[in-house]
């Protein structure tokens, strides 16, 4: 992998892709809403046989929304703490990174973190979804309000010094008790996949991409990656950037991403 500033995205890319990760607020969305060319995007992948696994620090009770909803194939959900497929009786079913007494546990003392943050700073503002969280605590930075710089950094710092994983995206900063992230349960889930189908799954058969920060460690994981063009405010602050990068932002760079892999395909 390259550590150079992202290329422009080719007109064709060097092998077929099977697999598509990709992140879901400001890369599949844009200014909160999910552009019909998106949506019609998705549905074109799907229909050419190119899965399409949604991975994001969403709710449990969005993800669930999506999986029974959107075409897409699964969905790993709250940065990697589960995904949610179709079995072959087509019935939903969710697959946890973590027992559900571990789960159980580091809910109870993550929920009382978020508790005393948001009593002593009033920028430490609880997500609207949180009720709908299974695993995860999430601070609204973006979404029903905008908090500073500054505020994002401070807040971000406080949970990494209380000892929990913590990500900043464009409109959440997500925290949780784990091991796992993002790109660990990407790799589980191709794991499974080759299980189920039989099949070994090359990286070049993969690709991701997405919008921010909290896409970091699927930069690093993968060879084929791809930043929508608002992921310009995050890249130096990223480890790896993407490879590549789209001229429009969030869901509209997601269907440029989408015409070449049709094209590929």
């Amino acid at each position: 992998m390259t550590s150079m500033p992202p290329l422009p995205l080719p007109d064709q890319l060097e092998h077929p892709v099977r697999y598509l990760f990709t992140d879901v607020d400001d890369t599949l969305t844009w200014e909160g809403r999910l552009p019909p060319a998106t949506f019609s995007a998705l549905d074109r992948l799907q229909q050419a046989g190119i899965d399409v696994i949604p991975v994001t620090g969403a709710c449990a009770g969005w993800c669930d929304c999506i999986v029974r909803t959107w075409p897409v194939t699964a969905v790993i959900g709250e940065n990697g703490a589960f995904w949610m497929q179709r079995d072959e009786q087509g019935q939903i079913q969710r697959h946890y990174r973590q027992s559900s007494e571990e789960r159980s546990r580091n809910f109870g003392l993550l929920q009382q973190l978020q508790t005393e943050l948001a009593q002593q700073h009033d920028f430490a503002r609880p997500t609207d979804d949180q009720p709908y969280r299974e695993t995860d605590i999430a601070f609204d930075i973006g979404q029903q309000w905008q908090a500073s710089t500054e505020q994002q950094y401070t807040l971000l710092n406080l949970l990494q010094q209380a000892g929990v994983q913590a990500r900043l995206s464009s409109i959440h900063i997500n925290a949780w008790l784990g091991d796992y992230d993002k790109a660990s349960s990407a790799r589980a889930w191709l794991a499974q996949e080759a299980l189920r189908t039989g099949f070994a799954i090359s990286d070049n058969e993969v690709a991701f991409i997405g919008d921010s920060g909290n896409d970091a460690a699927m930069f690093e994981q993968f060879n084929n990656t791809v930043g929508v063009a608002n992921i310009h405010r995050f890249l130096d602050s990223l480890p790896q950037p993407p490879r590549f990068i789209t001229t429009r932002n969030g869901g509209y760079g997601f269907v440029e991403l989408a015409e070449r892999l049709l094209q590929n395909n």
